[in-house]
């Protein structure tokens, strides 16, 4: 196994030699002693992740899995989705795709969302009772970071009794997440991004306001019912059979987070390796997104020569790095500056890179 990264997608993203051999240990059955074991001490590690004292719980799915759950579980009727990217967007089409009544609060690819055009928008639709609004806190797509807690606060100005639902799949771990502080009701985030495991599991937080919401919906289905992951998480265990070798993994992972890296260190790891990715960008192109809101977890680049042929020439070089996403597929490639990797890592990446863009 490598031990050191030479991949630099923005998700999935380099898992540490370490933590694959984790995935590798004997199954234990999921409604065990032992496994109940595991389960506490992951759990007690997510509520720092989250910031939150509230509920958590882990989903055997993928982050799109729990976004459909968050809409099926706390939206009866209508939606607001605020989109900037490719993957704010997909809140737009899973909430179509119930069929629910969906409004769109549109920045533009490479923006961030204006509170004041929320504030302006929920203003204006006064009249229109909102169930819940979607926020995207790190647009993967474009390398864009919203401002959730001054987003949040105009929804509760506003709105108040719009359940706010928070994708964190591309920060959490590498941006901090402030779920009670921000006065957030569901935030989610597969962890094969910045938590840094092999995609498979998501983790979440929700609010006793989005518990309550739950209950009001007889028809939640049965895997992604909340209220059945709440309960199941008050013992020590999951309502169906989950991935045990993520489990392993993410127990391992958390505490290597939270306790021997710490969450500070490692927020300020992720920003060194992004100021570090656009100062070496400004060699041969630009930073494509809103540099004021610009990810401390991905950089989408618009180089002066064919992104492809910078990504395909770096492949043969032993570095992948992103495609451009989307709208952006063409002109950008992704560099992920997330999880475990180390800054010389990335430096050592860079210093390739700017050899091969600059021709």
């Amino acid at each position: 196994m490598p031990d050191r990264c030479t991949y630099f997608v923005p998700g999935p993203t380099w898992v540490r030699p370490a933590i694959l051999q984790e995935l590798t240990r004997p199954m234990i059955g999921h409604r065990s002693a032992e496994f109940r074991e595991l389960f506490t001490r992951i759990n007690a590690d997510l509520k720092p992740l989250f910031t939150t004292t509230q509920d958590t719980f882990i989903v055997t799915s993928s982050g799109t899995g729990v976004m459909q759950a968050a809409l099926e579980n706390c939206v009866a009727r209508r939606v607001l989705v605020t989109t900037c990217g490719a993957f704010s967007e997909r809140w737009y089409q899973i909430a179509e795709s119930l069929g629910l009544e969906v409004d769109r609060l549109d920045a533009g690819w490479g923006k961030a969302i204006n509170p004041d055009a929320l504030a302006d928008h929920l203003a204006r639709h006064q009249r229109t009772h909102y169930d819940a609004v979607t926020i995207t806190h790190n647009e993967t797509s474009t390398g864009v970071t919203n401002d959730v807690g001054i987003l949040a606060a105009v929804i509760r100005d506003a709105a108040p009794d719009a359940l706010i639902l928070a994708d964190a799949v591309s920060s959490l771990g590498g941006i901090p997440v402030k779920f009670d502080e921000w006065n957030l009701d569901v935030c989610l985030a597969s962890v094969q991004k910045c938590i840094g495991l092999p995609p498979g599991i998501t983790v979440a937080a929700v609010s006793q306001n989005a518990l309550d919401r739950a209950k009001k919906h007889p028809y939640r289905g049965t895997y992604f019912d909340f209220l059945s992951y709440v309960e199941r998480a008050k013992d020590n265990s999951v309502p169906s059979t989950p991935s045990i070798p993520h489990f392993y993994a993410l127990a391992a992972q958390l505490e290597n987070i939270v306790r021997a890296e710490g969450l500070e260190a490692r927020f300020t790891r992720h920003l060194q390796m992004r100021d570090l990715v656009h100062k070496r960008v400004q060699q041969f192109g630009k930073v494509a997104g809103d540099p004021s809101h610009a990810s401390a977890t991905v950089t989408a680049v618009e180089p002066a020569m064919s992104a492809e042929k910078i990504r395909a020439e770096m492949k043969q070089r032993g570095y992948t790095l992103g495609g451009g996403y989307g709208q952006w597929k063409e002109r950008t490639f992704r560099i992920g500056h997330m999880g475990d990797m180390p800054v010389e890592d990335v430096e050592a990446m860079l210093d390739v890179l700017g050899e091969v863009a600059r021709g």
